[in-house]
This record gives C-alpha cells, structure tokens and sequence, in this order.
C-alpha cells in the first residue's frame, strides 16, 4: 500500500497479550497507519463508537468475550458490520478457521507473526475495502442519476403523449370534416336548386328540398354529439330502443339528397319487418351505418356498374345489418388493418387524386368498433378483390353491464 493510503487508514488491534500489542503497533506504525489497541473484546467494541477504524485485528482467546462473539456482536451492528476483521490466533485447526469465517471475518493470520505475510493481508483487505467503498458510492449516484432518468423519461413520456394527443384530434377533426363534407353538401345542393328555380318549384318538390336539409342538420347534429366523449352516465341516459329497419330508413332519406347516391348507385333494399328494437344510442349506430355506406360508395368511386344492398335480419342471439358493395374489393392481407385507427386505402387529404375522387382519414372505420364496443357490437367482412364487400354489423339483442 502507498504511503498516503497508508496515512489514511486506522488500524484496531485487540489482543490481550502486551507482547503482540507492542510487536503489531510497532510494525503497522512504522509503515504508515495510524493504530488504536485495545485489550479486551467490550473495550474494543466502546471504543469503536467513538472511532470507526478501516480494518480490526482481532485475537480468538480472551478473556471475557472471546474474539468470535465479538466479531458476531460487531457484524450485527449495522454501522460496524462492514469493517474487515481479520482474525489472530495460534490455532491452527481448520474448525477453527471456519468458525471465524462463519462469524464474519474476512481473513486470518496465525501466531507467531510473519511482518510479511501481515502487511500483505492488511494490505490486501484494505485496498478491497476502498473498492468497496468507491463501489458503493458509484451505486449511490448511479441510484441517483436512474431516479432523474425515470424523472426525465417520465416527463418526455408525458410531453410525447400531449404531442400524440395533440396529432389524433387533429387527425380527428380531418375525420371530422370528411363526415360532414356530405350533408352539408346536401345543404348546398338543396339551397342551390332553391335558389336557382325558386319561381318553377313546385311545393311538394320546395317541402322535400327543405326536408333534406333539414335531415341534413339533423345528420351534422349526430355527427358532432357522436365525436363528442361522453361519460359512461351520460351514455346510459341516452340509451334508448332503437328499430333497425326505422333507422336505416331514416338514414337512407337524408342520403337521397345525395346526388351521386341518389343517381349513380343501384340499391336494393330487404327488411326483416319482424326485426325487434333494443336498447342502443341511436347517434352511434346512426354514424355506424353512414360511416358503412360512405365506404361503400367509396369502394365503387371507378367502377362502371355500382350496385348497393342492404338488408336487416335477426336470430335468436343478434341483430344484423348487411351493406353491400360491387366495389373494388379488399386484399385479404389488409383486412386486419381495416380497423386500426388512421390506415386507409384512399389517397390521404392534400395529395394529388383525380377530380371528385374520395379521400380518407383512416378514421371511418376504426370510429364504427370504438362506437359499437358499449353495445359489445362487432362488425364481420366478407371481401372479393374487384368483385365487392359485405360489411356486416352484429349487435346481441342482450346487452351485457
């Protein structure tokens, strides 16, 4: 050990024979360390509380408590517990040894003294101890730096979070006014054919464009109540019995001012007419089923001949309601992303697209599972690529709490 070490450390030596005291003081002093001695076992364990020395030389056979219940009396105290001691004695069986290993020693020197072999052992123990010492206070501020880090992370976890937050209703308001893009359309196709042959209306034809727009406003009015979060008690108050076939008629009048869907589509339409109402949100189905027949009309955007069905039906267990499409179809390698929120087929908004050509979000489909879950509705696909699509919406006639 290099002589500023040496300077640094403290060495306790307890031994009850005066010879041993003055042979190790002289030794351990004349190389640099500073040394404390003590007779017996209880005054060295006083004299600890005092002055914690770096390393103990502690002898076996002494009177009162012998060197094995004192080192077991030191480890048991948690400010004493880790200095080395490192066991002196003339007994050489290895029990003995054990013994002093079991109580906690680090290492043991026999009588008579080898200055070498003790310096060496003293040497050793005290440079373990030191690395020790570093170890334990590199694991100290690593425990620190880890407890910032998670503090860090914490916060950029929270700011990305806000920043996601803040990228969905974005996205979400793109879905938004995609939604409302067709009946305020109908609105301004209403108004425009008022306007333009307001003196050659007839008025059943004037009753039947104010009707569309006033279905039209009925229609933005759902949209806006269905984007709105609602709590669970809210929900439950809006819950209400719901006849498919009404709704879906419903729906389909307001579509009717829809000038592509009222002249460009073929529909066909099949009611079970013995279907039962349950209790459901009518605004949410209401955009299930608007959100089903916008992406049907989507899907058949370039075909020539576009043919739409729809059909409600009932069993025992559920409620169906089918919407057919000669569309283009969907490749059975996406049908498992259909209803992951922002994936769509469709040229997104603001890129380049043939003129009247329909443009997506990713939102329309992903919106119609999230509105169906407090209903435990599912919806069910039936796809041929360039042949159609059969969307298919389930909703148990029992609904579970």
């Amino acid at each position: 050990m290099n002589d500023q070490n040496s300077e640094r450390s403290i060495i306790l030596i307890v031994d009850d024979n005066q010879t041993n005291l003055d042979v190790l003081f002289e030794l351990l002093r004349n190389y640099g360390y500073k040394v404390l001695v003590a007779i017996d076992g209880e005054s060295a364990i006083e004299q600890i509380e005092y002055i914690h020395p770096d390393l103990i030389l502690l002898d076996i056979m002494m009177p009162g408590i012998d060197g094995f219940e004192t080192c077991l009396r030191l480890k048991a105290d948690q400010s004493t517990r880790d200095i080395p001691i490192i066991f002196m004695s003339a007994l050489s069986e290895t029990l003995d040894k054990v013994k002093g290993f079991q109580t906690g020693a680090v290492d043991y020197i026999t009588k008579p003294f080898q200055h070498e072999e003790v310096l060496s052992r003293i040497e050793t123990h005290l440079t373990i101890r030191t690395l020790q010492k570093k170890l334990e206070q590199k694991n100290l501020e690593l425990a620190h730096l880890n407890q910032n880090l998670e503090r860090l992370v914490e916060q950029k976890t929270k700011q990305l979070i806000d920043q996601e937050k803040t990228a969905i209703i974005g996205r979400l308001t793109q879905g938004m006014v995609h939604n409302l893009k067709s009946p305020l359309q109908v609105i301004q196709t209403s108004v425009d054919l008022i306007e333009t042959k307001a003196t050659k209306i007839q008025e059943d034809s004037l009753f039947n464009y104010t009707k569309y727009i006033f279905q039209a406003v009925t229609k933005i009015n759902q949209i806006m109540d269905t984007l709105m979060m609602k709590s669970r008690k809210e929900q439950n108050q809006d819950v209400q019995p719901v006849n498919i076939n009404d709704l879906v008629q419903r729906e389909l009048q307001l579509l009717e001012g829809n000038m592509y869907f009222k002249n460009k589509i073929r529909k066909k339409y099949f009611y079970d007419e013995e279907i039962v109402s349950i209790p459901l949100i009518y605004s949410y189905i209401s955009q299930v089923f608007y959100n089903l027949i916008n992406n049907a009309m989507d899907a058949m955007w370039e075909k020539k001949s576009r043919e739409l069905t729809i059909a409600t039906r009932q069993d025992d267990s559920n409620i169906y309601m089918d919407i057919s499409d000669t569309g283009c179809g969907i490749a059975p390698e996406d049908l498992s992303k259909l209803f992951d929120p922002f994936y769509t087929s469709k040229p997104p908004k603001g890129e380049e697209k043939t003129e009247g050509e329909p443009t997506g979000t990713g939102l329309g489909l992903y919106t119609c599972i999230e509105l169906l879950k407090p209903f435990n509705g599912e919806i069910a696909i039936s796809s041929s690529v360039g042949q159609g699509s059969v969307f298919t919406v389930v909703l148990p006639k029992k609904q579970k709490n």
